[in-house]
Formats: C-alpha cells, structure tokens, sequence
C-alpha cells in the first residue's frame, strides 16, 4: 500500500492544504515548527483515529480553522485506488472509504480498516514500527527486564499483547491473594491470624504469673495516665496561649497604628451624630427639587406652544354614522373581492393541474375527451400481476448478472496474484543465482558441504594447537639443560607443556559448546593461563625432575607435514563449498620452509569460519524463501482455473433469465396497445396514467363550481360602489378614491373626522395641563426658598463660613467614627474569650515577643502538647490491651475458642492455597510457553536487525543478540568478536541498533503488502559516514521491499543526502 497525496482540511497549525506524496520514496523538509510532525500526527490519525480530549497534544483540533481531519489517496495491490476520509465530526471519528464500491462511501470500524488494508496491525504496533520519532525510537531502550524480550517478540506472536497482559492479570491475583512481605492480602491475614492464635495458645500454661504480671503493668500505666492527665491541661493552655498570641499580632500592631492616627485629627465641632446623614439627604432633596424645577419649565413652554399650532375644523363629524354603516358592509364587500379573486385563481389552478394531469397521461387527452373515459378493476388487477412478473423477471437476470461480475472480478484478482506470485519467484530465483557465492544449489547440499569443512577446519585447528604445545615443552625443556640446578627449568617446561595442553583442551571445549571464532580463541588463553599456574606445585612435589631431550628434526617435519595434510582437507572442503575458494583457503595453507601454524594464522581461519557460518546461513534462508515463493504461485494457478469454470456456469445462468425477461415484455406491450394506452408504458406507469386521469375529471368538476360563485359576487359588488361614491362627495381626496378602492375610500373620509375629533380633545386637554403645570412650579420655587433657609441654619449652629467648610467638618467627624468602629472591633477580638488576667498575659506576651519569637513559642508549646497526647494515647491503648489481658485469664477454658478460630483459619487458608497453587500452574505454563516461542524466533528476528545494524555501522558490530532472561542488548564487534552491551554505546550509535531491531521487527510483522513507513527526523545524532550508510539502507529496503518511504527532517544536509541516494525520490518542503 502507499500514499499518493494527503489532504488536510484542518489539523495542528496545518489547513487546507494537499500534499503530492505520489513516489516510492519523499523526503518532506521543512524549518522548526512547519508542521512536519504534524503531518506524521495525521497520517497516524487518518489510519487509527482521533485522540481523546484528554489527550489533545495528539489530538490536535484546528487552530486556524477548518473541519478537523482530511483524507488521503491510497493506492492498494488488492483493492486498487481509495480514498480513506476520517473528520471529529463527522460518522463519530469513524474512517470513511471510498473506491471499493466505486465512489459509494464505506462507514467501517476500526477493526475492519486494520483488517482491509493494515493486516490486522494495532494502533501501538503502527506507531512503533512504520511511524516512528525520535521519542519512539529510543523507547526500546527503556525497556526493562522481560519487557524487552516481549517488544521484540510479540511483533511475530498474533496473540502475543493478549498473552503478556493474561500473564499480568494471573500475576495480580497472586498478588491480591498472597505477598512475601505484604500484610492486607487474604492469605497474609491468615497467616498472620495463625501467629496470633499460636502465640496466644503458648502465653496459655501459666495463667496466674501472667495475671500478676498484667495487673502490676496495668497499675503502673494507670499512675502514668493520671499523671499526664494532670499536666495535658497546662500544656493545652500554653500552647493556646501562645497560638492566639501569633494569630493576634497583626491586629495588636493594627490597633496601636488606630490609635496615632485617632489622637492626630482634629475635633469635630458642635456637630450632631446624625449631622452627616442630615446633609446627605438635604443635598439630594436640593438636587431633586432642582431638577423637578427645570422639568417643569420645559413641560409649560412646550404645552403652550402645542396648544397654540392646534387649528379646529368641525364639518365634517355629522357624517361618522352612515360611514359606519358602510364601512361595515365594505369589510364585506372586500371579503368578496379576495374570495372572487380566490376563486379566479383556484380556477386557473385547477386549470393548470388538469391540463398538467392531461398532458401527463399522453398525447391528444382534453376535458371532452376526458368527460367520457372510465378505467375499469379488472384492468387495474391485470397491470399489477404483469408489474409482479415483470418484477420477479428483472430480479432474476440482476441477480445473475451481478454474480457473473462478481466471479469476473474473483477471475481479474486471481490472474494478478498469478502474474505477481510467478515474477516473485522469477525474480527471487535470478538473484539468487547472480548473488550466489556456493557451489551446492539446494539446501540439503550446502548443508553437508559446510559440516563437512568444519569437521575438517576443527580437526586443522586440534592438530596445530597439539603441534605448537609439543613444540613449546620441547623448546622449555632443552633451556631448562643449561641451569644450575634444574629445578626452575623443569619447572617452566613443565609449565609450558601444561599450558599447551590446557589451550586445546578450553579450545575444544569451547567448540563443543557452540562457540567459534574469537571466543573460541580467548578460552583457549583461560585454559592454557589455568593450567601453567598448576605446574609448580607438581615440581615441589617431585614432578617434572626427569632427563630433557631436545626435539629431532625428523619429528618436527612430520608435525608439519601432518599439519599441512590437515590444511589441504579444509581447503579442499571449501572447494567443494565455495565457487572462488582460493582467499578463503589462504589461512589453512602451509607456511613456507615447513613451519608449523602460528596463532596469528589460527586466528585468521577462526575469522573465515565465522564469515563463511553467516553466509551459509544467510543462503539457507534464502533457499527456503525461493522454496516458499514457488509453492504460493502454484496455488494461486489453481485457485485461477477453479474461478474460471465457475465464470462459465455463472454465464450460462445470466443468458437464460434475459431470454425470460424479454418474452414477459413483449406480452406486456400487446396488452397496452389493446387498451389503447402507449406501448411503452411499465405497470407503474399504467397505473400511474389511470390514477392521473381519475384525478383530471374531479379538477373538472371543482372548474364548473367555481364558475357559479363568480357570476353571483360581481352583482353584488357593482351595487355596494354607487353607494360609496354618493358619501364621499364631502371630501376630494375620498371622492378620487371612491371608484377604485370604495373601502379605502371610506377609511379615508373616516381618518379625516377622527383626526378633527382628537384635535379638538387635545386642545382641551393642553389647556388643563398648563394650568397644572403652573401650579407645580410655584409650589417647587417655595421648597427651595425653605431648603435653602435650613442649610444657612446648620451652618451658624456648626460654626461653618459656607457649605465647603461644613463638609469638611464632616468628613474629619466620618474619619473619626471609622478609626473608632475598627478600633473597638479589634479590642473585642482581643479580649474574646479571656479574663482580664489572660488579657494582661496576653498584652505582655504581645510586648514582650517579635513574631519570630512568638513562632518559636508556638511550635514548641504545640510539639510538647502533641507529644502528650501521643504519649497518653499510647498508655491508653496499653491499658485497654492489659485489661483485656486480665478478662481474658479470668474466664474459664480460655483454649477452646482459640482452637476453634484456629481450625477456621486454617479452613480458610487451605482454599486460599489452593487458588494460589492454581494461579501459580497457569503462570508456569504461560511462561513456559512463552520462553519457548521467544526462543524459536529469536534468531530469524536478530539475524535481520545484525544485518541491518552492520550495514549501519559501516561493519562495527556483526551481530544483536538479547539474551533471554536478561536486561539488556548486546552486540558483537567485528574487530576483535567482542560482546558489548548497548547501555556502553553513544547516543548516535545506539539509535542506529535501535533503528535496525525496528526494522526487522517491521520485516518480521510484514503483511500481504507493504506498508508506508513514516520516519521523523532520526538520523540528528548521525555522522556523514553512518547518514551515507543509512540512506544507503532506506534506499535498498525501498527497492527490494517495496516499501514507500516518507522522511521528514529539518536539516538541509540530510536531505540533500537521502536525494543523493534516492534519485528517485520526491522533495517536498513546507513553511
């Protein structure tokens, strides 16, 4: 599957655009902040689906408009080109696809889109393998523990999530049934239950010793409490002392702050108490009076230059009752206009709808015509039977039809699974055969040709460490002649005969457990290293004290001839195994002047066997997957020639119901034309044409009735006009308008005499206003007057000049009253609570203590306080244990209740014990069953990411392996086969490992056709020769995966350099 283009109408900082993305491989490149992460946010939210609200990072809603979401062109090997559409809100967040059933859209669940065209992939797994970031691709190295061994593993395991969170929940319910060291488990209750019952079965044999002892501790906790009763209430007082102390300062600082402000304004005067609320209300009534005043200055000016535009007119008010009268009957006469215009117009409807209806029906159709036609049941049952098997007909040939597309359609697929599956195995079978270094072809054959050149490159190998440890002893004992003593001498040829033998031992050993190569080589040192220090103790004792030869010629060229002999078999071997054997051969060739193998040659052939082990095993993959390609395309021609027969029956169907159909239809013309209705007609049409001309006659019957009702009204109205305009004479503009409207008329004449009405009631009615309006303003001007002889009163009693003095002689009174209402409040809280002895004890605290010092004292009045508490509340609990220590001696057979609650515990435990056991079966087995398939797939899961992590590295490191069991991942070092854990690596470089397991583990999840692969910016910790590397990697899985690529980056150079190495690739940018 790929992506041809991406629509976003509005996600992130992103809307209304379209990117082209229609390439193997694209590389999106953009500044910080273009919004290239959020294009990888919504191709991951397209296939999986919005983010909740709680999440909205990932959710992502618009921010500068748009519908949130989009849809992207997809183009799939099986269902073609489609169309994948997912909006918030739209189909609840559900996908929408188009192109399998043309442009009919497809409301699917999620599930169903994993399993159409993301082989069945979750969300997390997408996210993991083909959409990865930075963030995503250094989670593998968080992992911990077992958890490792499950990220790498489950990607090939179908139900592996499911297993793993089996095993966790079987894990928490031994948890909630029994822990080690836990105490609120069921079975840890029991437990500890079981102890208490047995420690108070052991206190049981010597009651009275025990009852004394309880009693005296019970006298003495008694005496404590008593005493710490009689100190908890002086504590308690202290620490409140202390505590109110703290919590008044602030006030006591603010009353001392009252009370200097107090003393420095000055006296109020011979003010009243209420002088402030006096003045208040005496300004506002002075505004109000002088406000009504103005107001009614303004209305007197106004009524009487009303009054004075009024002009009378009184002839025309005896004529209001006849135009009364007529006015009346006007209503109904233009009731009668609008109903005959009512029936004009349903006339020419009614009209319309029967010629419409007549038209309908079919040509040469008119009301004469129609007048003498009548449809008849009987012909209306016939068109309904010929409908029914017409009906049965046309299903019958669809259905047909559509199964014979249905098969053709099976047959299409099945040729291009044909074609592809038989170019897969062509083009799988020609690489093998240009990239194939071997000589065998099949599986078995290489298989034999390389155990049979380790057996001989193992037997070279023993022969030349036997042969270099012989030679070192004999060179060791012919030094240890020249010595004084001999003693030291012995000793070294000993040591070095020793050594020699403990290297092809450890060596051999090393073999037998799997080992190769370097670690072979570095065993082979542990056991010579061992087995020297072992020889002086053996020359203490006596050992080694024989006589020293030293070597014969003839000897020495038979160790190299039978050395060299083992060489020419290996090389022989790989003869047989390789095409080009002469390099490889090269470490087992004889040395020159017939010496004998040295180690540095040992090591070089150790290095071949190693290159050669991965090679061969490399093939046997790729012989086994040629194997399976062959085998697929066989049954995709199989399953063709099946659908191909199918095809044929399917076809034969379809013919015969057209013959059917086609016979029915011209029956059912011949009919119509002897009814003589159109030939053409369907039965829905036939009795559709009846029903329309059944509906036709009654619209000629309504016609006729509406025809009367107009002749009748036009009378009338013609003798309702003459009476209106003889009334309307009296005034012009009513008499132009009598003719042609006689009812506006009429409403005009009566305007006019209710317009002289109203004048002359105004004009009474100013004239009483005025009057009023007088009498008011006389009365307002005396308030004033009064008003202001009040405030000139006030003001000699106070001793002010004017009002600004006067007010400000009560705004220092105001100041004054408020200083004092806070000072007397803050006094009452004081003293709230407290005798005068606690308030002078307070007031000297107060005096005498900073508030840090005052802290202080609060704090440790407080701990002591706490401290008492606790300490009483701990004899409390004492006491209660001992008395019930006592009431428990004092009852009789004391044993038998504890033996009984015993034999319960013990009950219940043993069910407890048995759902463990339970529980604990089922976890071995899971695990078990896991461990097993971890094992089993470990190795064709590393074996791609060694590959992959080589070509990254430049051929560092050859191979991942992590071990079961273990906590981490560990690579082996192409220089000198070092083991190295990932932990001890670079940033740079453990990105690079991590890269390589997330593309095998993408390999090894493939489905039915690839998948895009999203990678976002990973290669920031890269150095130019490991980003050549890695383009080179990404170039060469585009090309043999078919796997399209979409790299999104910030960097100029990288993309320069993935263009470079992907000529085919498309360069977008954004921002």
């Amino acid at each position: 599957m790929k992506i041809r283009s991406a629509t976003i109408d509005g996600f992130g900082k992103l809307s209304g655009i379209t990117l082209d993305l229609d390439a193997d491989a694209v590389i999106l490149e953009g500044p910080n902040e273009a919004g290239k992460s959020t294009v990888l946010g919504f191709v991951r939210t397209m296939l999986y689906g919005f983010a909740t609200r709680a999440n909205m990072p990932e959710r992502q809603e618009p921010v500068y408009g748009g519908r949130h979401g989009g849809r992207l062109a997809l183009v799939s090997e099986r269902h073609g080109d489609l169309v994948l559409e997912r909006y918030a809100a739209s189909a609840g967040g559900k996908p929408v696809l188009r192109g399998r059933r043309g442009d009919e859209p497809e409301i699917l669940e999620q599930r169903e889109l994993e399993r159409l065209l993301l082989g069945g992939l979750t969300g997390k797994v997408y996210r993991q393998l083909f959409a990865v970031g930075l963030s995503e691709l250094r989670d593998l190295g968080a992992v911990q523990g077992e958890e490792l061994g499950r990220f790498l593993y489950h990607a090939g395991m179908a139900d592996g999530r499911r297993l793993a969170e089996a095993e966790r929940a079987i894990r928490e319910a031994m948890d909630k049934l029994y822990k080690p060291r836990g105490t609120t488990q069921p079975m840890n209750r029991r437990i500890a239950e079981l102890e208490r019952i047995e420690r108070d079965l052991r206190a049981l044999p010597d009651p009275v010793a025990r009852y004394n002892e309880a009693s005296e501790a019970l006298e003495r906790t008694e005496a404590e409490l008593r005493a710490l009763d009689a100190r908890l209430p002086e504590l308690a007082a202290l620490r409140g002392e202390a505590a109110r102390a703290l919590n008044m300062r602030a006030k006591w600082l603010r009353l001392r702050e009252l009370d200097a402000r107090r003393a420095a304004l000055p006296d109020p005067g011979r003010l009243t108490a209420d002088a402030e609320t006096k003045w208040r209300m005496w300004a506002a009534e002075r505004d109000r009076l002088e406000r009504e005043r103005l107001r009614l200055e303004a209305a007197l000016r106004e009524a009487r230059a009303e009054r004075e535009r009024l002009v009378i007119r009184g002839d025309l008010l005896g004529l209001e009752p006849e135009i009364e009268r007529l006015l009346q009957s006007a209503e109904a006469m233009r009731a009668l206009e609008q109903s005959c215009a009512d029936w004009r117009a349903e006339r020419r409807l009614e009209e319309e709808r029967m010629n419409a209806l007549l038209a309908s029906a079919g040509t040469g159709w008119t009301a004469e015509r129609l007048r003498g036609f009548a449809a008849g049941v009987a012909e209306r049952d016939r068109i309904r039977a010929f409908r029914a098997e017409l009906g049965e007909a046309e299903r019958e040939a669809a259905r047909c039809a559509e199964a014979e597309r249905q098969i053709g359609e099976q047959e299409r697929e099945a040729a291009a699974e044909v074609a592809a599956a038989e170019a897969a195995a062509g083009a799988e079978s020609v690489r093998d055969e240009a990239d194939d270094p071997f000589v065998p072809k099949t599986a078995d054959a290489l298989l034999r040709a390389w155990e049979h050149f380790e057996d001989a490159c193992r037997a070279w190998e023993m022969e030349a460490l036997r042969v270099m440890g012989e030679q070192r002893a004999r060179s060791t004992r012919t030094a240890s002649r020249q010595g004084d003593a001999g003693g030291s001498g012995a000793a070294a040829a000993l040591a070095a005969a020793l050594g020699a033998a403990g290297f092809a031992a450890a060596y051999a050993g090393a073999h037998a457990a799997g080992l190769d190569g370097a670690a072979a080589w570095a065993a082979g040192a542990v056991g010579a290293g061992l087995a020297a220090l072992a020889a002086p103790p053996l020359v203490r004792r006596g050992i080694g004290r024989g006589r020293a030869g030293g070597p014969q010629a003839g000897e020495a060229l038979a160790a190299a001839r039978q050395a060299a002999a083992y060489g020419q078999r290996a090389a022989d071997a790989l003869g047989a195994l390789l095409k080009r054997p002469r390099e490889a051969a090269e470490p087992f060739a004889p040395p020159a002047h017939g010496a004998l193998p040295g180690e540095a040659q040992l090591a070089a052939a150790a290095a071949v066997r190693s290159r050669l082990q991965r090679a061969v095993q490399a093939r046997l993959d790729a012989l086994r997957e040629r194997g399976l390609a062959a085998e697929r395309a066989l049954e995709h021609a199989r399953r063709l020639e099946r659908i191909r027969a199918l095809r044929a029956e399917r076809r034969a169907a379809a013919a015969a119901a057209a013959a059917r159909l086609d016979a029915l239809r011209t029956s059912w013309r011949s009919w119509l034309e002897s009814c003589g209705l159109p030939g053409g007609l369907s039965p829905e049409a036939a009795l559709e044409t009846l029903d329309r001309l059944e509906m036709a006659s009654g619209h000629l019957a309504v016609m006729d009735r509406l025809d009367a009702k107009l002749s009748e009204a036009a009378g009338r109205l013609r003798a309702h006009r003459a009476a209106v305009r003889e009334l309307c004479v009296a005034d012009d503009a009513a008499a132009r308008l009598a003719d042609d409207d006689p009812a506006a008329a009429l409403e005009l004449l009566r305007a006019a005499i209710r317009r002289e009405a109203e004048a002359a009631a105004a004009a009474a009615a100013l004239e009483a206003r005025v009057k009023e309006l007088d009498l008011q303003l006389r009365e307002t001007n005396a308030m004033l007057a009064g008003h202001a002889d009040t405030a000139r009163a006030w003001f000699e009693a106070a001793g002010a000049a004017d009002e600004q003095a006067y007010e400000r002689l009560l705004a220092d009174a105001r100041e004054a009253r408020q200083l004092d209402e806070e000072r007397i409040r803050i006094e009452v809280e004081l003293a709230s609570g407290l005798s005068e002895e606690d308030r002078e004890r307070m007031e000297s605290l107060l005096e005498r203590h900073d508030e840090d010092a005052l802290r202080g004292l609060a704090e440790r009045t407080a701990e002591a306080c706490r401290t008492a508490e606790e300490e009483r509340a701990r004899l409390l609990e004492l006491r209660g244990r001992l008395s019930e220590t006592l009431e428990r001696l004092l009852a009789e057979d004391v044993r038998r209740p504890l033996l009984n609650e015993r034999e319960a515990v013990m009950a219940q435990l043993a069910d407890e014990a048995e759902r463990f056991a339970e529980l604990a079966v089922m976890q071995a087995l899971i695990r078990r069953t896991r461990e097993t398939f971890e094992r089993e797939r470990q190795p064709a899961v590393l074996r791609r990411a060694s590959a992959y992590a080589e070509a990254l590295t430049n051929g560092r490191y050859v191979r991942i392996a992590a071990p079961f069991g273990r906590s981490s991942i560990e690579l082996e070092s192409a220089e000198d086969g070092r083991i190295i854990d990932a932990a001890f690596l670079s940033r740079g470089t453990a990105e690079q490992i991590y890269l390589a397991i997330r593309l095998a583990l993408a390999d090894e999840v493939e489905t039915e056709e690839p998948l895009p692969m999203l990678l976002d910016d990973l290669f920031v910790n890269f150095d130019d020769a490991r980003l050549d590397a890695a383009a080179g990697l990404l170039t060469r899985i585009v090309r043999e995966r078919r796997r399209q690529l979409i790299f999104l980056t910030c960097h100029a150079h990288t993309a320069e350099r993935l263009a470079g190495r992907m000529p085919f690739a498309k360069r977008l940018r954004l921002g």
